[in-house]
């Protein structure tokens, strides 16, 4: 190294240097190199149950328009805005749907959603969700996550648990008990 440089020290290699001959090392807890984006299932719009990626980095809650036309939303193709995704990549959208009923539990709150075309997601809740909703995370070491609500209009809470992206909960898993022919 170049004389006067600066190393970052690793934390873990520190403390075992620091041990005696005869100290025994404690368990050591350290974050893995990465977690999987979580996702909740909410019902949207009063027809579909979709993945619903959450990140609280977001500044709008944003829709794929193949989601939007299975959920029945009609948008307002005059209000569109420059969206740049995590590449850099800069795209119009193409509208807003105005108060979209989200339902969680019991509670139902309405979001402002932009449509794009063919983003990486089906459906993205932004921090217009966390602010609405005055939301509460819970993150534990294992990955695992909930997040408490609180409805805008009446104060009930509804705390929703998460899942890891593209892996639903069991019960959206299950194939629908559908009558058939042979049925009757």
């Amino acid at each position: 190294l170049p004389k006067g440089s600066l190393v970052q020290n690793d934390p873990v290699l520190h403390y075992y240097n620091s041990l005696g001959d005869n100290d025994v090392p404690r368990q050591l807890y350290v974050a893995k190199e990465s977690q999987a984006l979580r996702s909740f299932y909410p019902l949207i719009n009063g027809s579909i149950k979709e993945e619903s990626i959450y990140d609280c980095g977001s500044q709008l809650v944003s829709m794929d328009v193949d989601v939007a036309c299975e959920a029945g939303l009609a948008w307002d193709p005059d209000i569109k805005i420059l969206l740049q995704s995590a590449n850099n990549q800069v795209e119009p959208t193409l509208g807003l749907a105005k108060n979209v009923p989200f339902v969680f539990g019991d509670i139902t709150i309405y979001l402002q959603v932009h449509i794009v075309k063919g983003p990486a997601y089906k459906v993205l809740v932004g921090r217009p969700f966390d602010t609405l909703t005055e939301s509460e995370v819970k993150n534990r070491r294992d990955g695992t996550q909930d997040i408490t609500i609180t409805c805008p209009n009446t104060g009930r809470r509804c705390t929703v648990p998460t899942v890891p992206r593209g892996q639903p909960p069991r019960i959206l898993q299950r194939q629908p008990n559908v009558p058939t022919s042979e049925n009757f």
